[in-house]
C-alpha cells in the first residue's frame, strides 16, 4: 500500500483505525495549544494588519480584536445551509457594521520564511471565507437516486463512504446538483499482495471531462460511463491498486506495487512501463509527459536537521526517461501521501510534517508543497499546524485553477479547502462527509440545487 486511504482507516477523527496522530518530542517541552495559536498568528486580514499583543490587552479588547481579524464567509451559502451549522456563519436579522468591527473577506496565511506560509488550526477552518464553486456548501452521501434512472451530463465529484458495515456504493454528484448511485456496476474491495484492503474509489478516479470513472480491481480495471451508467471491464492480471487518468481523457495509468501499465480506456490495450508503482503525478494538460515523484533513499534516515530529499522524473508515453531532477524540501519529512497533482508547470503534493515547534513555535503536522515541474525545486509550501492531525489528513485533491490548490482537511468536521499559492489566501470550499473518499472534477461555476427525479 502507498499511504492512500485504507478501508475504514484514517477517516474518522483522532480514533480512526490506522490514523496516526502527529506527535513530536517537543510537545513534552511545554508547547501548548494556546501558545501555538498565539505565537503562530497564522491568519491575518488585509483589512486588519495590526498584530495584537495578547499578554497585555484587557479581555474586552482581546475579544474585539479577535472579532476584527477573523474572516467571515461572504456570498451565498449552499443549499440546505442552516444558520449556526458547523462551518457556517449565522446571519443576524439586522447586521450592524462599524469601523471598530470590520468583516474581512480575505484571509492570508502568515509568511514564516520566504516561500513558506503557516495555515490555520483545524478548529479555525470553519471561519475561513468561502470560495463559491459549483459544489454545494456541504457534500453528502445521503439522498442518492440510481444513475440508471437519472442520467446526467457530467460529474463534479465522486464519493464513497466507508464504515464498520463496509464500503457503500460509489456516488456521483452531477453538475445539476443531483446525487446518483452507480447501480449498474459491481465493484469489489481491492487489496494488495498482503491482503490490505482499500476503497475502490481513489482521488484520481474521475476523468478530466467528468464523464467517466475508472476503478482498480483484482486482475482487471473497470471503466464506467457516468452519463448512462454502462461499464467496461478490461483484464489486467495482478493486484491493481491505483488508477489515474492522463490529460487526454483516454489513457489510464494503472499502478501495481512493482508494475505500471498505460491502458487505453476505449480498447483495454495495455503497455507495461519501465518503472514501479505509486509515484505517478496526476493531472496536467494534454500533451504533458508522465511525471513521477519518488522519495529519496535517505527518507528514513536517522534524526537529522538536513532537509528531506525528493526526486522528480519525466517520461514519455513510450517509457523513455526524459529528465531526472533531485531537490531538498524546506518543510516536512519528504514522506508523501497520495498523488502529486500537476497544473500550469507546478506540482502540488502532501507531505508528512516534521513536528515542532518550528517556524516560530508552530507544530508542523502536515505540509502542502509546490514544486516546479521543470526543475523539481520547491517553490512554495503551506504548513498545516496542530497536534490533532494525522498522517495523510490533508491530501491534495487537485487544482481549482493554475494558482489555487484544493486539499482535504480531515477530522471532525472534514473540509475541502483552497490555497491561492501566489497570495497565500486561504478559503473554505465545502464541508466533506466524514468517512468518505472523494474524487474531484472541474468544480468551477455556481452551485445548482436541482434534484434529479427518481
Amino acid at each position: 500500500m502507498d499511504g492512500r486511504e485504507a478501508l475504514g482507516g484514517g477517516m474518522h477523527g483522532d480514533e480512526a483505525d490506522g490514523g496516526e496522530v502527529c506527535e513530536s518530542e517537543a510537545l513534552g517541552g511545554g508547547v501548548r495549544d494556546a501558545e501555538v495559536l498565539d505565537s503562530g498568528g497564522a491568519l491575518r486580514s488585509l483589512r486588519s494588519p495590526r498584530r495584537a499583543t495578547w499578554a497585555v490587552l484587557p479581555v474586552a479588547v482581546v475579544l474585539l480584536v479577535a472579532v476584527a481579524i477573523w474572516p467571515r464567509p461572504t456570498g451565498p451559502t449552499g443549499p440546505g445551509a442552516a444558520p449556526g451549522a458547523p462551518g457556517v456563519a449565522a446571519t443576524p436579522a439586522s447586521p450592524v457594521r462599524t469601523a471598530a468591527t470590520p468583516q474581512p473577506d480575505v484571509a492570508i496565511a502568515r509568511e514564516a520564511a520566504p516561500g513558506i506560509r503557516i495555515g490555520v488550526e483545524r478548529a479555525e477552518e470553519g471561519r475561513l471565507p468561502r470560495l463559491e464553486t459549483a459544489l454545494p456548501e456541504r457534500l453528502s452521501t445521503h439522498g442518492a437516486v440510481s444513475l440508471s434512472a437519472a442520467p446526467m451530463t457530467r460529474a463534479l465529484a465522486l464519493l464513497q463512504w466507508s464504515g464498520e458495515g463496509g464500503p457503500g456504493p460509489v456516488l456521483a454528484l452531477g453538475d445539476d446538483g443531483g446525487l446518483r448511485a452507480l447501480d449498474g456496476v459491481k465493484l469489489t474491495t481491492p487489496t494488495d499482495e498482503d491482503g490490505n484492503e482499500q476503497l475502490p474509489l481513489d482521488d484520481t478516479a474521475l476523468s478530466p471531462d467528468g464523464r467517466r470513472a475508472a476503478f482498480p480491481q483484482r486482475d482487471e480495471v473497470v471503466v464506467v460511463n457516468l452519463i448512462d451508467g454502462t461499464s467496461r471491464r478490461w483484464p489486467l492480471p495482478g493486484f491493481n491498486e491505483i488508477v489515474s487518468w492522463r490529460p487526454d481523457g483516454v489513457t489510464l495509468v494503472v499502478e501495481q506495487e512493482e508494475r505500471v501499465f498505460l491502458v487505453d480506456s476505449r480498447t483495454g490495450r495495455a503497455e507495461r512501463q519501465p518503472y514501479p508503482g505509486f509515484e505517478t503525478v496526476a493531472g496536467g494538460e494534454p500533451g504533458t509527459d508522465v511525471h513521477r515523484l519518488s522519495d529519496a533513499a535517505d527518507l528514513h534516515r536517522p534524526r537529522t536537521t538536513e532537509p528531506a530529499k525528493t526526486e522528480l522524473t519525466r517520461w514519455d508515453a513510450s517509457g523513455n526517461l526524459l529528465a531526472r531532477e533531485s531537490s531538498r524540501l524546506t518543510v516536512g519529512t519528504g514522506e508523501r501521501w497520495g498523488p502529486g497533482w500537476l497544473r500550469g508547470g507546478r506540482i502540488a503534493w502532501d507531505v508528512f510534517g516534521a513536528g515542532g515547534p518550528r517556524h516560530g513555535g508552530i507544530v508542523e503536522a502536515e505540509a502542502i508543497v509546490v514544486l516546479d515541474a521543470a526543475t523539481g525545486r520547491q517553490s512554495a509550501a503551506l504548513v498545516l499546524p496542530g497536534t490533532d492531525r494525522w498522517k495523510g489528513c490533508c491530501r491534495v485533491l487537485g487544482w481549482y485553477d493554475e494558482d489555487t490548490v484544493l486539499f482535504a482537511s480531515r477530522g471532525g468536521p472534514s473540509r475541502l479547502l483552497a490555497w491561492r499559492v501566489s497570495s497565500g489566501e486561504l478559503l473554505r470550499v465545502a464541508d466533506l462527509p466524514d468517512g468518505a473518499a472523494v474524487a474531484l472534477g472541474d468544480i468551477r461555476g455556481r452551485p445548482r440545487t436541482q434534484t434529479p427525479a427518481g
